[in-house]
């Protein structure tokens, strides 16, 4: 392998003959091509014919010889050729790759591929299916890395972990090098590598890769960039240096991929990534066979849906280097430098040189303090799973690990919240460790966990719908020396008949998670034998912010428009008893729930009592159209969840409520009606509810469409009132209006401030933010309401005209590449639409590269299931690609969300509403997060 390139003349001479190699390569490409020419991509890909998991590579071949001027386009969209075809010089091969450094192996893989092009493409031989039968396949397919080019980034790269090296001695360095392959580069970093103390692993997803990898002595294990690192046996933080030598460009989704890689990461730690950074000539007629997706693979008929990530749509494989940096920023690295700077990188390689941040975030510091010293034994058990401190370290804290069972979610959602909060360490007490009983889903439950582990104790937690029979079963069976139980189980508990029965010997406390608890209930518990202590009262009660906060905390900081945004949306609501609202959403959930076993009855399902149907027989009766398949299955799981169905030993669903409570939808909508109309004085939404659970079985068979339903006649009233009318959308108007306006009060007047709203709908966000910005001093603030329907647009125009300007825009597709510049906006609001999005992590990044650096991104979003949405506007929601596709959800939860956000790279700003509040149980929240400045 030659050296870095020095000598200028050295440098023309090698850039002469890779241009050469290209040409040599489109000639190549040109006579491959020319009995489909002229025609369309479609017309040359028929002709040929061209494998569909090769349609990529056709497409970047016409562009590749269009840019080089052997093709010409016209407006039909027809190729032609230029000019006659040339005969590629294939013998110059030899000498060509020769000088550029490559090994003998290169020039006759390359010659063979060349003269079958037409056969490649066509997928009748493979590349492999070339090689030599006497020719070493690992050697040959790796040859392509072994170059002039790669090997001054691969030396540059062996000095750069020697200077770490220098730097850390004489700590032990651990190095995990990603998709080694033919091991070009760890070749020449094992080699700065020599004679100090390092532990090396190489790591690829090919078992043939691996066995090469072990020539070099170094350990090596499989692993799959596009799963989680901690599950493959790579725990967060157990790496220095991460070295990625042309590997990422593979990944499924690149974000993802490097958010693992940074959690693999120490903190501080270093990533050493080379890659391509756009297509070279010669490599799109060699090794780019080998990138399509194989004819095995389930995108192989639509190769433009492998990735997931900005290139999906698109036949891009190899980003270009600005959005390399992108990507990098966005997961969190801070880049040092890109290698070569001056000349750029002739063969389109460069090497980024990033580091991890410094310090993981205060709340995994602080759940690692508690939990230090744990070992293996369970510090925890949720629904029977037990669950060790390295489990707990990797499910709770948002983004930090592995998904933990569905069924634990609510409990490690519960914790990642509380960390969130960044409470005070909590303290130990004196005593033995003690066993503590939560709810899942209870916020008082999970910040009791903290405690508890502070403690060195242990935690159990159960479902939040067990009765209270089950509740006194489990706490006799536990032996849990303290409950922590919300006000309603506090009152029933004492009072059920088997509490006299139930031996509660170990239980010495009870801790009342909310206010209200009186003096008989206190004597009921006295009764039973434990202590019951009563949550204080609202006024005496600090939130979690509260605690965070310091006397030392300036004005004007994050802190502060988070308080402001919760005073504004307390404010509104004004007349509003919160706790009725809660109320009221419970009973339109319940609705719903027996709205969905009214519309099994009408199917021919749960006829009698105690009737029981597998899944498949409810389907087959159902017949939904394929588009709601998936919706009748989360029907399923709610209806499970609940109780309404029970699974039997057959694999049927037994139906447990009679069929006189489901068969009168009236009947089954009346509490809920009158509980809305009670909570909020209207009753729009349990109207629209009511009117679509009539509708239910047509729906589903996609006889009826549920547009209709949302927007009678074309008219936006119903879609209005419904996101208008309830507590929790009112708090979530004004909170984010008040932390858009609180922004933009912070940024200099004097010059035009802009905002992007995304997903403007039915402007009910809107009519509440845009008075707010209206107020502001100074020069007037320019708002962009957009939406993907000009439907919404011509609506807004109706009731706004000129205060805004208008424009569309598609929350699954990047807004830059529809026209909206990047970094040109201060703030972007997006209220509601991102549950519609079909990728969240895609489309949240596409709206943080419109924000300028310091902007605002405020969202308002449900982070629990709501059962009156999956029985009518869940018929709209599109078929997700993120981490709902895995749950079976509507909603990401609310520390899927947090990771969301900081997988985008944001800071964090506000959470809202807060743990105590008593919107909190319903899951609307309100987040707010910044573009760091830098």
């Amino acid at each position: 392998m030659t050296g870095p390139l020095t000598a200028a003349d050295d440098g023309h001479r090698l850039l002469g003959s890779l241009r050469r190699l290209d040409r040599i390569s489109r000639e190549a490409m040109l006579a491959a091509l020319h009995p489909g020419l002229p025609g369309t991509a479609d017309d040359i890909a028929a002709a040929l014919p061209v494998a569909p998991r090769h349609h990529c590579l056709l497409r970047r071949w016409l562009a590749a010889l269009t840019a080089a001027g052997a093709l010409r386009r016209d407006t039909r969209e027809i190729f032609h050729a230029t000019g006659p075809v040339p005969r590629p010089a294939l013998e110059e091969l030899p000498d060509r790759y020769r000088e550029l450094g490559f090994p003998e192996e290169m020039p006759r893989l390359h010659r063979a591929a060349l003269t079958h092009l037409r056969d490649l493409l066509g997928d009748r031989v493979t590349l492999t299916g070339l090689l030599p039968e006497d020719c070493d396949p690992v050697a040959a397919l790796g040859a392509y890395q072994r170059n002039a080019f790669t090997g001054r980034l691969h030396t540059r790269c062996a000095h750069l972990v020697a200077e770490e090296v220098a730097r850390r001695s004489p700590h032990r360095l651990r190095v995990v090098e990603l998709g080694a392959g033919s091991g070009a580069a760890t070749e020449a970093v094992l080699g700065a590598l020599r004679g100090h103390r390092a532990d090396y692993v190489s790591t690829d997803v090919s078992p043939v890769q691996l066995a090469a990898a072990e020539r070099f002595g170094t350990g090596t294990a499989p692993l799959d960039v596009d799963a989680d690192f901690t599950a493959q046996g790579f725990p967060a933080g157990s790496a220095d240096i991460v070295v990625a030598a042309n590997v990422l460009h593979n990944a499924t989704d690149l974000p993802s991929a490097l958010h693992r890689i940074r959690r693999l990461l120490a903190p501080g730690g270093t990533l050493l990534m080379v890659d391509s950074a756009g297509d070279c000539d010669t490599v799109l007629t060699s090794m780019q066979f080998l990138l399509s997706p194989p004819a095995s693979a389930p995108r192989a008929a639509e190769p433009r849906a492998r990735f997931t990530d900005r290139r999906a749509g698109t036949d891009t494989v190899f980003p270009a280097a600005g959005e390399w940096e992108e990507e990098l920023a966005a997961a969190g690295f801070t880049l040092r430098a890109r290698h070569p700077h001056d000349p750029p990188a002739p063969a389109g390689q460069y090497l980024w040189h990033a580091v991890a941040p410094e310090t993981p975030t205060a709340g995994h510091a602080l759940l690692r303090r508690l939990l230090d010293g744990r070992g293996q034994e369970p510090v925890c058990t949720v629904h029977g799973t037990d669950f060790d401190a390295a489990a707990v370290l990797a499910a709770a804290p948002p983004g930090a690990g592995t998904r933990p069972p569905q069924e634990a979610l609510p409990f490690f959602d519960g914790v990642a919240e509380a960390l969130a909060a960044a409470p005070p360490e909590p303290a130990p007490a004196p005593g033995p460790p003690p066993h503590t009983l939560v709810l899942t889903g209870d916020p008082a439950g999970a910040r009791a966990a903290l405690h508890t582990w502070a403690r060195r104790g242990r935690v159990t937690a159960i479902p939040s719908t067990t009765g209270p029979g089950p509740l006194l079963a489990a706490l006799e069976r536990t032996r849990a020396e303290e409950a922590v139980l919300p006000l309603r189980l506090v009152r029933t508990l004492p009072a059920t008949p088997a509490a006299d029965l139930t031996d509660l010997s170990a239980l010495t406390r009870v801790l009342c998670s909310e206010p209200g608890a009186a003096a008989d209930d206190i004597a009921a518990w006295a009764a039973l034998g434990p202590r019951l202590e009563p949550a204080a009262p609202p006024a005496a009660q600090a939130t979690d912010e509260d605690l965070a906060r310091t006397d030392e905390d300036p004005p004007g900081t994050d802190a502060d428009l988070a308080e402001a945004a919760s005073a504004a949306a307390d404010a509104a609501l004004s007349g509003l008893d919160p706790h009725a609202s809660a109320d009221a959403a419970h009973e339109a959930g319940r609705a719903a729930l027996h709205s969905m076993l009214h519309t099994l009855h009408r199917a021919g399902c749960y006829r009698r009592d105690g009737e029981g149907h597998t899944p498949h027989e409810i389907t087959a009766a159902v017949r939904p159209a394929p588009e709601h398949r998936r919706l009748l299955d989360r029907w399923l799981t709610a209806l499970t969840r609940e109780g309404l169905l029970v699974p039997d030993a057959s694999g049927s669903l037994r139906c447990t409520p009679a069929p006189d409570t489901y068969t009168d939808l009236d009947a089954v909508w009346r509490p809920a009606r009158h509980s809305w109309r009670r909570a909020h004085g209207t009753e729009a939404t349990v109207t629209y509810a009511r009117r679509s659970a009539g509708e239910l079985l047509p729906l589903l068979r996609a006889e009826r469409s549920a547009a209709e339903l949302l927007f009678p006649r074309g008219e936006t009233g119903t879609a209005r009132a419904l996101y208008r009318e309830s507590a929790t959308a009112r708090y979530q108007h004004h909170a984010a209006a008040a932390l858009l306006a609180a922004h933009l009060r912070g940024l200099p007047s004097g010059r035009v401030r802009r905002v992007l709203e995304a997903g403007g709908g039915t402007a009910t966000t809107t009519e509440v933010a845009v008075p707010e910005v209206e107020r502001l001093p100074g020069t007037p603030v320019e708002y962009l309401f957009t939406d993907v329907s000009p439907f919404f647009l011509d609506h807004a125009r109706t009731r706004f005209g000129d205060r805004l300007r208008y424009g569309l825009l598609d929350i699954d597709r990047d807004p830059v590449a529809q026209g909206r510049p990047a970094g040109s906006f201060d703030a972007v609001v997006a209220g509601g639409v991102l549950n519609a999005a079909t990728d969240t992590d895609t489309s949240v990044r596409g709206l943080v590269r419109l924000l300028a650096p310091g902007g605002l991104l405020v969202l308002t979003e449900p982070t629990r299931e709501e059962y009156w949405v999956l029985a009518s506007q869940g018929f709209l929601l599109t078929e997700p690609r993120d981490d709902r596709a895995a749950s079976g959800a509507s909603f990401l939860t609310h520390s899927q969300w947090r990771a969301v956000l900081d997988r985008a790279g944001l800071l964090p700003v506000a959470d809202l509403p807060h743990g105590t509040h008593p919107l909190h149980p319903l899951g609307h929240r309100v987040f707010a997060a910044r573009r760091p400045q830098s």
